[in-house]
């Protein structure tokens, strides 16, 4: 654990959420997760977090998708629940979709934590992924949920 914190901090200095970068196309992201400085991330069960991601765009893209899931037992798990349409998210900003390349983007979306989830430590993947699929964005942070 202490190792994954070491590669986390390293990764990721300068934004408000530690995190480690999957594969982002993106530049500048940055990844925020309400309350988490620091992970794991405790998040409550039955509570809702705002995901806030900043990135500036390296291509230009007609649509966002959202890809996200957990890491239980080493095998990937979606997470239930979210609207894959992360365009919704950028309607009425400063850059909606269709997103161009160099376009500093914020994006912000309300993340629900299940009650059914089981209270364990996880890792989460967040992407944001562009029309061809690549992803903009791709952030991994380990949470605790409780």
């Amino acid at each position: 654990m202490a190792a994954l914190f070491f590669v986390l901090c390293l990764a990721s200095t300068a934004s408000a959420t530690i995190f480690q970068d999957c594969g982002s196309s993106a530049t500048d992201v940055d990844f925020l997760v309400e309350g988490c400085d620091l992970p794991p991330c405790v998040l409550k069960r039955g509570e809702t977090y705002p995901f806030e991601i900043f990135f500036t765009a390296s291509r230009s893209s007609a649509e966002l998708r959202i890809d996200a899931h957990a890491s239980i037992g080493g095998i990937p798990v979606p997470w239930p629940g979210l609207d894959t349409d992360g365009c919704k998210e950028l309607e009425g900003t400063e850059t909606p979709c269709p997103i161009r390349e160099g376009d500093r983007v914020l994006w912000r979306m309300e993340v629900y934590v299940l009650k059914d989830f089981p209270a364990i430590e996880t890792v989460v993947t967040f992407k944001l992924l562009d029309s061809l699929g690549d992803p903009q964005t791709c952030v991994v942070v380990p949470v605790q949920l409780i």
